[in-house]
């Protein structure tokens, strides 16, 4: 292939043979690989789920109380207080990839463990493997975003965030409506079973994920991490670097992360118990949130890829979410009503915009050398949001009485909810005066001209990760 011939952006020289090589994520294969890599968390989602899908049944099972429910989701994000944060920095250290393959082993082993546990009636074994799940579950999502990362940053990098949780919410929202129909035909040692084979469905696609990624490195040339020089390396000191937009922003997902989160944990038992829907039907309800959120997380990361406007989409997504607590708080308890339902519009639509829009933030955010630590710190913050607000949920559950306990938890989470758009106005203060970079179509293009004018060096983005 002649030089003229080749867009420099897409080609690098290839040395040894004297040609221009062409990098695949310039070409249809980084969307090959984006479906690929969308089968990735499709298992951990959907067997993240299951207690908040079986609610009702686990309790009586292993007759758990309240707060031993919410230890099922509390133990996950427990190990993931460090596990992301170590995640992050061996990806900076050593790139993604043995990370995908020791992360999916975890979340399907740890799946196994919890499923034999409830077989045979045991909640300590039932939360091992709730346990194990959680040391692989954040860290396999962690790795996929890296990959993501280093095919699209620059090129519908939003769009690709929103198409990859479009398919992880999909195995949400799979999980709350055929489990309950799986256990009413079957029973649930079926039911769990099948979230196993889910598993390892996902972990055939890390497979080819990695063979692919892999072999882009090996043909643009990209040095292995022991080989690359000591300025593109890893260094602890490096976390300084790490401006305080990203610390607002942890903040900001600890609280809005929450908020959401702690809600799917219970909304189960909150529609049959404050509405009288039974467990099947609250199944298909509580999955609306995650079903409404991956219908729209791809259009909306292409809105936002087209017209930037990140820092207000964050505000938006937390006004949402808070306006779906106040609403439920405000909801009286009757007979199988429309209404809760439709306000899990208000929920979904506020989840498909964070989803898709906070991770590019993070991505334009952060230096290149700190993608996995700032990524992994980012799971880090949100697992102890989720570790420290279960329990207590579960606490106000069990002892209040006012909308059959959970009247104080939608106030709780609607205070959540208002933190976040506190939090994400102050960012978008911040970055408006720091050059308006996450406001811009072209973060990169802003930013250059804001280092210009302000006499600084601009990073490089190329050759990014794995």
């Amino acid at each position: 292939m002649e030089s003229n011939e080749c867009d420099v952006k897409a080609c690098i020289i290839d040395e040894k043979n004297d040609k221009f090589v062409v990098d695949p994520n310039t070409t249809y294969k980084r969307y090959i690989l984006l479906i690929l890599s969308c089968g990735l968390c499709i298992g951990s989602y959907y067997v993240y789920n299951t207690p908040a899908a079986l609610e009702v049944q686990l309790k009586s099972k292993l007759n758990m109380s309240s707060v031993e429910f919410n230890m099922l989701y509390a133990i996950y994000s427990l190990p993931n207080l460090i596990a992301p944060i170590i995640g992050g920095i061996l990806m900076d250290k050593f790139g993604a990839r043995f990370l995908v393959y020791l992360s999916s082993i975890l979340v399907t082993a740890g799946h196994a463990i919890f499923a034999f546990g409830v077989i045979i009636e045991s909640f300590p074994i039932a939360l091992l493997g709730r346990g194990i799940f959680g040391c692989g579950g954040d860290n396999l999502e962690l790795s996929q975003n890296i990959i993501i990362v280093g095919w699209f940053v620059g090129r519908e990098l939003s769009m690709a965030f929103g198409l990859n949780s479009t398919f992880s919410m999909l195995g949400e929202v799979s999980n709350d409506i055929f489990e309950p129909i799986i256990i009413r035909n079957t029973n649930m040692n079926t039911a769990l079973w099948v979230g196993f084979l889910v598993c390892i469905g996902s972990f055939l696609s890390a497979i080819i994920v990695n063979t692919m990624d892999s072999r882009r490195d090996k043909l643009i040339g990209k040095l292995k991490f022991s080989e690359r020089p000591e300025s593109e390396k890893f260094k602890f000191k490096d976390i300084k670097k790490l401006n305080i937009i990203f610390w607002i922003l942890l903040l900001n997902c600890f609280t809005v992360v929450s908020s959401v989160y702690c809600f799917e944990y219970i909304a189960s038992g909150f529609f049959q118990y404050r509405f009288g829907y039974d467990y099947v039907e609250a199944g298909s309800i509580m999955s609306l949130t995650f079903m409404i959120a991956a219908l729209f997380c791809p259009f909306i990361g292409y809105i936002v890829d087209k017209i930037g406007k990140r820092g207000i989409f964050i505000i938006v997504s937390a006004i949402l979410d808070a306006m779906f607590h106040v609403l439920c708080l405000l909801s009286p308890d009757s007979d199988r009503p429309v209404y809760p339902i439709l306000f899990l519009a208000l929920l979904g639509l506020s989840f498909s915009i964070y989803g898709t829009t906070f991770w590019s933030i993070i991505s334009y955010t952060v230096d290149p050398n700190l993608y996995g630590t700032a990524f992994g710190t980012v799971y880090a913050i949100s697992n102890l949001g989720l570790t420290v607000f279960p329990p207590f949920v579960g606490y106000i559950q069990d002892n209040t009485h006012e909308g059959h306990g959970y009247f104080w938890v939608s106030f709780l989470l609607a205070i959540l909810g208002f933190v976040g758009i506190v939090t994400g106005t102050i960012v978008y203060f911040i970055d408006m005066k720091n050059g308006g970079i996450l406001n811009a179509s072209n973060p990169f293009k802003a930013k250059a001209a804001f280092e210009a004018k302000m006499g600084r060096s601009q990073p490089s983005f190329d050759g990014l990760v794995n």
